[in-house]
């Protein structure tokens, strides 16, 4: 894995222990004492040293406990290299090499996932989620082998684990400290250089240039048209893409998406600039979630000064209500 674990001591444990050591010669010291000496002296002695024996209890009770914790730190940081390990190999495509999210969402230190009860997260990394519309037609696929996917449930457990790891609540909650609290993400791309060097540069060169590429430019068009057609080789969006992916236009430029595929989709306008955050801004444009843009429907949309205005980039992000992998950007110019 990324590295060898380092079994921690609790220099609690080890004060302990010497305590006990030290209490256990005494009284075994003393009981030898007593018994060298007057025949009286016994029954104090074995009193003493039952006293000694019930004061041990507790201490033993609390260095089996202060054990478990350790071991429980110890397992977790295995697991979160291990969901690191599989995190390289199968999610970094769609959730980005940091987990900040590209085409899926983001699953480092997102709210929207961290709120997820554990059964629900493990739910969703088992068995994926589908288009309710579609069912052949996964948002996310099913990891699996109970579903079709390639990993088993120690898999899952590992990278369920990895994706906690970003929770600092959900590490408190669990009492870990130390090592086994840090965010693992980080861990990613140092393993990937080691182990997928040519897969990290393409990765890294593609979140450089942006998940939407250069902006298209319209600017000299009054009225385009972006079609909703389905994804290219290469293309992440699903279960289709717009395209343009990016496109510049000016204000007061009429755009008229067009849905060329199987399903409904909605033209929603994102509020924010972070695509894993699908926050709906209907006060931009919003063909509605309701009913959708059928099978050949259409939505048209005359671009505004207030979306010029939106963000100090001039960028407005939206995408499918139905499908948030379906991201897209405008790029506006006076």
């Amino acid at each position: 894995m990324l590295k060898v674990v380092c079994f921690m001591i609790d220099p609690f444990q080890a004060i302990i222990g010497i305590l006990v050591l030290v209490v256990s010669v005494g009284a075994l010291l003393f009981v030898f004492y007593s018994r060298t000496n007057a025949v009286e002296k016994t029954g104090y002695g074995a009193l003493i040293m039952l006293s000694i024996i019930s004061a041990m209890i507790p201490i033993f009770w609390i260095m089996e406990n202060n054990n478990q914790a350790v071991i429980k730190s110890n397992q977790q940081i295995t697991n979160v290299q291990r969901g690191v390990a599989l995190y390289a190999q199968y999610c970094y495509q769609c959730h980005g090499t940091k987990g900040q999210g590209r085409a899926a969402p983001q699953l480092n230190g997102n709210p929207a996932v961290n709120v997820l009860t554990d059964e629900e997260l493990l739910r969703i990394i088992s068995a994926g989620v589908y288009d309710t519309s579609n069912l052949s037609s996964p948002l996310m696929p099913a990891w699996s082998q109970r579903y079709g996917g390639p990993l088993d449930d120690n898999d899952i457990q590992y990278l369920f684990d990895l994706i906690r790891s970003s929770d600092p609540a959900y590490q408190a909650k669990n009492g870990f400290t130390g090592q086994a609290a840090q965010n693992a993400f980080p861990q990613v791309v140092p393993y990937m250089q080691l182990n997928n060097p040519s897969g990290l540069a393409t990765a890294q060169a593609q979140e450089g240039a942006g998940q939407f590429g250069p902006p298209v430019d319209m600017t000299k068009q009054k009225a385009i048209t972006i079609n909703m057609n389905q994804p290219r080789a290469g293309q992440t969006c699903t279960p289709a893409c717009y395209d343009p992916l990016n496109v510049k236009v000016k204000v007061g430029t009429v755009i008229t998406w067009v849905n060329n595929s199987a399903q409904p989709h909605t033209v929603t306008a994102l509020k924010g600039q972070v695509p894993s955050k699908e926050v709906p801004d209907a006060s931009l444009f919003d063909s509605g979630i309701t009913k959708g843009i059928v099978s050949g429907g259409k939505f048209t949309y005359t671009v505004t000064t207030a979306a010029y205005n939106a963000y100090p980039n001039h960028e407005v992000y939206y995408y499918c209500q139905y499908h948030p992998a379906m991201v897209a950007i405008l790029t506006i110019v006076p």
